[in-house]
């Protein structure tokens, strides 16, 4: 403390420009040697009585005055003294409130290499964590200066540039982290371009790289950000970061900014057309062993892939090089090559007419051969879900379905379900689905496997909605397709048919549709076996609930109506209906709704009903 004293009090009556830069200079030197004692609130308290003193007026009026070649030195040091001060927590806002911060504003602009870093470190400090500081540079319009500033250095060869650009970018980050009208303010200046050139120009310096990475992080952290960040070439950039050896440039900053970028359908575009895909391909295929940045690799590609244009140039009529690298992975020793070829194929099955010529390439051994190799190996969930979601893209043509159905996928499916993976079971029932969507062969001999059936029956239950919602879609499809009075009292059996009851009430309206075409069908086709599981179930009341909905659309009133009148056959459910106020329903609909096909459905139903109903 007594050093501080003695050499403020120095400080303020020092007479020459000389005096005060050698004893600030002292001071300097000293305020360092307290920020790296390890009793902090001692040094901070010490530190605060500095700024407290008089002297720092004397700091402050020269930081004000214009640079000249005669005061440079003296400027340099007064930053460096505030940049060393700033360092304190407590004294960052002081700083601010003294007015410190126009006069080191004005001064980022400098072409002296020195003051520059040293006002570049002052205001980074005092803005770290610190909103007072940021909103301070803000109004001075110090983010164009910050933007000149790096523009000019990008190039520059001068002792102390590549310093200098380090701290420009640190400034930059502490400047905008967590700060939303600073991150904008940056994007408005287009500061990512220099700060994507900055990194293309220098990709050896780990220093620059790592810090310009941190700074791009904060910046697309806005959606305007991410645009801005494609725009100015900031992907080819990242390519050129991701060619580096990554065995002595960890990419794991790089690939979480790529991954962050590709929600825009331009970033996938330029990801096909500009070599990075390439890029990410040749990582995969290397040793990498991070677990994490395998995922992140992967997941770029795939995203990739779901643009429609960019997975069109990645195709390229069934001849692109990384199609054929996917087609590849199919046979690789490593999972996670597998995993990620699988899925490439499923976006690639996106379009129908690719989806066909998958078909006729022979993808589909490929994938099952896959698929038999993990049966019973439940750690394998996530190669078994990617191989599932791939063979739905495949069966959802008309003309692929019976090329599957004869490659054996349905059988390959079945071996699968007792899986303790609800993802996989999910998949798995979205294969089959669209495998036996008109196809009445298959859903007829799928609708006599009765194990499937009995698990089928458990998963309508399940907790897991997507599984319940397809469980019962699977339910319905069976019974729609095969139209077999066989399937429908195997599904009986099963204890199932209270699931598609349900389906009716879904808040989905084709889920809604599916079910009442099951139903009208179950009891058209089998009502017999039917009758008292669907009254237990009780469907009376279902149909009722369902008429009685004001914002159900036409046709699928009329579906309703179809269905009540199958109902109307069956004479237990008959005193269901006929205590269930329907009929005055029917015939509010008969009489009123505006739709003349409900009316006239109405009217025919509402006869029945009165014949099906009314005392012997």
């Amino acid at each position: 403390m007594d050093d501080a004293v003695s050499l403020l009090s120095k400080l303020t009556v020092s007479e020459t420009e000389h005096q005060q830069e050698k004893t600030i200079a002292q001071l300097i030197q000293l305020v360092c040697e307290l920020n790296e004692d390890e009793d902090e609130s001692e040094n901070d308290a010490v530190q605060e009585k500095i700024f407290h003193h008089d002297a720092m007026d004397l700091v402050l009026r020269v930081l004000q005055s214009k640079e000249t070649e005669e005061n440079r030195s003296l400027l340099v040091g007064c930053a460096q003294l505030i940049a060393e001060l700033a360092k304190v927590e407590s004294l960052r806002e002081p700083l601010v409130n003294k007015g410190f911060m126009p006069p080191l504003t004005k001064l980022l602009p400098s072409k002296n290499i020195s003051l520059a870093t040293q006002v570049c470190r002052a205001l980074g400090n005092i803005c770290y964590d610190n909103d007072l500081g940021r909103m301070a540079v803000d109004k001075e319009n110090g983010m164009q200066s910050i933007t000149e500033v790096l523009s000019q250095q990008i190039n520059s060869k001068e002792e102390g540039s590549a310093r200098l650009r380090v701290i420009v970018c640190g400034f930059l980050l502490n400047l905008t982290n967590d700060c939303e009208p600073l991150q904008e303010r940056a994007i408005e200046c287009n500061i990512l371009k220099p700060l994507s050139e900055c990194i293309k120009c220098h990709l050896e310096d780990e220093d620059l790289t790592n810090m310009a990475l941190l700074t791009v992080g904060s910046l697309t952290e806005l959606d305007s950000g991410k645009l801005s960040a494609i725009q100015c070439g900031l992907l080819d950039t990242f390519k050129k970061l991701l060619e580096r050896d990554w065995k002595e440039h960890p990419i794991d900053v790089v690939l979480d900014l790529i991954s962050s970028l590709m929600e825009s359908e331009s970033a996938k575009d330029r990801a096909a057309e500009n070599g990075l895909c390439q890029v990410l391909a040749n990582i995969a295929n290397s040793d990498l062993e991070n677990a994490a940045d395998i995922k992140t690799v992967s997941d770029i590609f795939i995203s990739v892939l779901t643009g429609d244009t960019s997975m069109e140039k990645i195709y390229a009529s069934g001849e692109g090089t990384l199609f054929l690298q996917s087609m590849d992975w199919l046979a690789a020793e490593k999972e996670h090559l597998q995993t990620l070829g699988a899925l490439a194929i499923g976006n690639f099955a996106r379009r129908d007419s690719f989806c066909i010529q998958l078909v006729e390439k022979g993808v589909v051994s490929k994938l099952l051969t896959i698929l038999k190799g993990t049966i019973g190996q439940q750690d394998s969930f996530m190669l078994q879900h990617a191989v599932l979601s791939s063979l739905r893209n495949l069966a959802i043509s008309a003309t692929n379905k019976p090329h599957l159905l004869s490659a054996g996928v349905l059988e390959t499916c079945l071996s699968l379900i007792h899986t303790e993976h609800m993802a996989v079971v999910f998949k798995l029932l979205g294969v089959l689905r669209m495998l036996i969507e008109g196809q009445e062969a298959a859903a007829i001999k799928l609708g006599q496997e009765r194990s499937f059936l009995e698990c089928l029956t458990d998963w309508c239950g399940q907790a897991h909605a997507g599984v319940k919602g397809e469980a019962t879609r699977v339910m319905a499809s069976l019974v729609k397709n095969s139209r077999s009075a066989m399937v429908i009292q195997n599904i009986a059996r099963a204890e199932g048919l209270g699931n598609l009851v349900a389906m009716a009430t879904s808040e989905h309206l084709v889920m809604q549709n599916e079910a009442v075409m099951a139903l009208t069908i179950v009891c058209s086709t089998a009502l017999g076996e039917a009758a008292v599981a669907l009254k237990e179930a009780d469907l009376a009341d279902t149909v009722s609930a369902l008429l009685k909905d004001p914002n159900l659309p036409p046709e699928m009133l009329c579906n309703v109506l179809s269905l009540l009148k199958a109902v109307l056959s069956a004479e237990n459910l008959c005193d269901e209906i006929g205590t269930s106020g329907v009929a005055d329903v029917v015939r509010s609909l008969s009489e009123g709704h505006a739709d003349q096909k409900v009316k006239d459905l109405a009217t025919s139903t509402l006869t029945l009903l009165d014949q099906s109903i009314s005392p012997s």
